[in-house]
Parts: structure tokens; C-alpha cells; sequence
């Protein structure tokens, strides 16, 4: 009989594992393996992102969050102006609608890659 497990990451199977790959040493070979690419990857991370962006400290993460606010904020009101005009909007009105979600979506994806980044530890917070 031949048994299968998954390998799961980020909430998918990547690949399935038979009975004979789930022995010991081909897991622990593994685990070393998938220990020297994590290190690895943390290396090369910390390397480049350290030239590239400053000491992330809670004021940096304030003005971000607070971009992010007013962002979300002049997206919203479009919206909702958009939706108190009778009728179809406007081309104008819908490309400046979807101006001002990009611009806050943008900004909200790159704070979340910016918490990933702090906290795997790629750069340094203080």
C-alpha cells in the first residue's frame, strides 16, 4: 500500500510525498536542506534590503499607516460619491475611482510586505 502525505505551503500542496520518501533520513535530509535554503534566503534578504531601505522604527510605520488612512479614506468617498449620482457614472468618474483604489491598495500591499519583512527579520526595527 502506498501512503501520501502533503508538503503544504502558503495553503497549498506543493507536492505529494510517498511512503518511501516520509523514512527518516530522506526527511531529515530534507529538513537540513530546507534549513540551509531558509538561511540562505535570510542572508541574501538582510544583504540587499539593509543598502536599500533605513531602520524601520515605529514613526516610519506611523506615516505609513496613516498614508494608508487617508488613502482608504479619498477612495471610499469617491465610491460613495459615485454612488449618489443617478444613472451609469462616467467613464471620469470611474477611472478616478479606480485611480484612487490602486493608489490605496498599492500602499496596503506594500505595508504588508514591509511587516513580512520585520518580521522574518530581513531588516532591522527599532
Amino acid at each position: 500500500m502506498v501512503r501520501y502525505a502533503g508538503v503544504v505551503e502558503t495553503k497549498k500542496i506543493d507536492r505529494l510525498l510517498t511512503s518511501a520518501e516520509l523514512d527518516r533520513e530522506k526527511r531529515h535530509a530534507l529538513n537540513v536542506f530546507r534549513d540551509r535554503m531558509d538561511r540562505t534566503i535570510m542572508k541574501a534578504n538582510q544583504e540587499v534590503l539593509s543598502g536599500k531601505l533605513p531602520d524601520i522604527d515605529l514613526d516610519t510605520i506611523t506615516r505609513l499607516a496613516v498614508r494608508i488612512a487617508e488613502l482608504r479614506a479619498s477612495y471610499l468617498s469617491k465610491a460613495l460619491a459615485v454612488a449618489e449620482t443617478p444613472g451609469v457614472p462616467s467613464v471620469e468618474a470611474l477611472e478616478d475611482l479606480q485611480r484612487h483604489r490602486v493608489a490605496f491598495e498599492e500602499l496596503r500591499e506594500a505595508f504588508e510586505a514591509l511587516e513580512r519583512v520585520i518580521e522574518r527579520g530581513y531588516t532591522k526595527a527599532v
